[in-house]
């Protein structure tokens, strides 16, 4: 779980007005993703499982409430025009003996930039990793394996188009059986 506490504080540390508990669930999956898709290995070495609305680490509560009775982080509710419309993670302090490497890092920079705001549009950013929690059943374990995300590593046979925008092709690329 280090490496999961690690991360969550890195995210919020780049994260000036703070994140969403469910964008910041959002942002560590894209992140491993991203970082599986490289490299075959998660940064935060965790299971996910596929909630109504995000992907969602199984140990994120676990480790906000470490995070803060330890006074690493802080909850502040999001006041607007008609109430308190949810709360943001905002980051206080580091922890001591950061152990994450420059490469996971530059990751996790590359997907907080494509999201500055809130989560939303995933599947225009990370086509790939979105229908892989999308087509997992709901309160399932969202596996992570070269079966069902495209990395670098297996051999790229078939390509199917995924979506069209403007100029840009997104492509998934399917593993053939």
């Amino acid at each position: 779980m280090e490496k999961l506490l690690h991360a969550i504080l890195w995210i919020l540390e780049k994260s000036p007005n703070g994140r969403a508990r469910l964008d910041l669930a959002k942002l560590l999956y894209y992140s491993d993703g991203v970082h599986f898709q490289k490299h075959a290995e998660m940064i935060t070495r965790g299971d996910y499982i596929h909630l109504e609305d995000s992907p969602y680490p199984v140990k994120l509560n676990e480790a906000l409430l470490f995070l803060k009775e330890k006074g690493h982080i802080d909850v502040v509710p999001k006041i607007e025009g008609n109430g308190i419309q949810g709360f943001a993670l905002r980051f206080l302090k580091p922890m001591e003996g950061l152990i994450l490497s420059r490469e996971e890092k530059r990751v996790m920079m590359k997907v907080v930039e494509a999201f500055r705001g809130r989560v939303v549009d995933e599947n225009r950013h990370y086509p790939n990793l979105y229908e892989n929690y999308v087509v997992t059943p709901l309160f399932d374990s969202i596996p992570f394996s070269v079966a069902r995300i495209n990395t670098k590593i297996h051999v790229l046979v078939q390509k199917s188009l995924l979506n069209l925008s403007g100029k840009m092709f997104r492509v998934l690329f399917e593993r053939s059986e």
